[in-house]
């Protein structure tokens, strides 16, 4: 598989919002529009955040699990220590931007860690680790990864915020919404399968 298939895949075709169904609805770990009125940047933050935290912790368990893992037969071992690599790395990346950039952390109103425990970078690194990428695979599929979790939350939010101002009956309000409104991309998102990746990329 080449490099743009590998990004276009896990972006639009294995979308791990929309067709893997890793973790929670994106719009969960934005801040409120009271708390940050730049939504748009908040969710640029993100995504790319999440596209950086994805590749690391992508290319980090690719050594865990082949250099050690694999080798000494603890395979066993593999999902309880790649929460804990996860887990580590979300860390050590908001406390390195905290240092770096604080300003535009605060400004983003994005806390790393919390939009890394609800198992979407987890699931992402057991989708590549079973599926034996190499590390530049991992590092791609990070960046795909990211560009479709950014994807997808721009366009969840774009269509609450259109939903916020629209007579929705009380008990709809919330997660069953944002859960229906997750569904019907969804099935929009079938639309990007094999066979047009192999149209788009003239494969």
């Amino acid at each position: 598989m080449s490099w743009a298939a590998i990004v276009f895949t896990f972006a639009l075709v294995d979308n791990v919002v929309l067709s893997r169904l890793l973790g929670l609805p994106p719009r969960e770990a934005l801040p409120s529009r009271k708390d940050t009125p730049d939504r748009a940047g908040s969710a640029a933050w993100l995504g790319g955040s999440m596209a950086v935290l994805m590749s690391i912790s992508a290319v980090a368990a690719w050594a865990l699990d082949s250099q050690l893992l694999l080798r000494y037969g603890f395979a066993i071992l593999r999902t309880p220590l790649l929460v804990f690599l996860v887990a580590g790395i979300a860390l050590g990346l908001q406390a390195l931007v905290g240092r770096i950039a604080p300003a535009v952390l605060e400004r983003a109103g994005v806390s790393i860690p919390r939009a890394s425990v609800n198992c979407i970078v987890l699931g992402f690194v057991l989708v590549t680790t079973r599926a034996q990428y190499g590390p530049l695979q991992c590092f791609l599929a990070g960046l795909g990864a990211g560009a479709g979790y950014l994807l997808a939350t721009a366009m969840m939010d774009a269509i609450q915020e259109r939903l916020d101002v629209e007579p929705v009956p009380p008990a709809l309000r919330g997660m069953p919404l944002q859960l229906v409104t997750a569904g019907l991309m969804a099935y929009a998102f079938m639309a990007f399968d094999r066979g047009f990746l192999a149209r788009l990329l003239g494969g």
